[in-house]
């Protein structure tokens, strides 16, 4: 329940982040050999990236990610 009520409350909060995030990860979700780049730019500071190509060892997370985020 609480996975839900923070679903709810990021889609309400950030719309258009959350269809992002449902676009990506929801529908089909994230197959192998994807890569995802983080980027975050904290006040007064650089922005920071890492990115990494998705490989099977990772499908366990992605897939609880699109059953979360839906579709």
């Amino acid at each position: 329940m609480k996975v839900v009520n923070e679903r709810k409350a990021l889609y309400e909060n950030h719309p258009e982040f959350f269809f992002f995030l449902r676009d990506q990860f929801g529908k089909e979700g994230i197959s192998e050999g994807t890569v995802i780049e983080v980027k975050v730019t904290r006040p007064g500071e650089e922005t920071a990236s890492s990115e990494a190509m998705i490989i099977e060892k990772d499908m366990k997370l992605f897939n609880g990610l699109k059953d979360m985020i839906g579709g």
